[in-house]
């Protein structure tokens, strides 16, 4: 079993252990359910896994915004049918700035998502006070200009 087949297959794990799940409940189900065959496709995976955290480590920081991001994002290339990294400072002063204006703003939206969901977990269930920022809000229509 794969990394795929782990994955669709958790739906058995949450009927099993209920709402509750923890990461140490993952890894012991994955173990009983052989989910990798030998210990070299497990190390494999782990050195995947390990390389893909060591990429998300390295940082850039906007002297601009003051804004620290990824530096390197990865991508699915079709053509060559596997992953590659890119670098944002291989790109185009312009284009890595509107990069980095609408990564600050999708963090906003995606903070605002996660307050949502802890809370709506914990039982507040306040989703009508998390409003997204791309809905329009309504406009009282403007009255004509009296002239003067």
């Amino acid at each position: 079993m794969g990394p795929a087949e782990i994955v669709a297959s958790l739906k058995e794990l949450c009927t099993q252990k209920g709402p509750r799940l923890s990461t140490e409940d993952i890894v012991d189900w994955i173990d009983q359910n052989h989910g990798f065959e030998s210990n070299a496709e497990l190390v494999q995976f782990a050195k995947k896994m390990k390389a893909r955290q060591y990429a998300r480590l390295l940082e850039f920081e906007d002297e601009e915004s003051g804004l620290k991001i990824k530096r390197l994002w990865s991508f699915y290339d079709s053509r060559k049918a596997r992953r590659f990294y890119v670098d944002i400072l291989d790109m185009p002063p312009d284009e890595r700035q509107r990069l980095i204006q609408q990564y600050a703003r999708f963090l906003k939206q995606l903070r605002s998502i996660r307050k949502a969901m802890s809370d709506y977990f914990a039982g507040q269930q306040f989703f009508e006070f998390y409003q997204g920022d791309d809905e329009p809000e309504p406009v009282a229509p403007m009255a004509p200009a009296s002239p003067v």
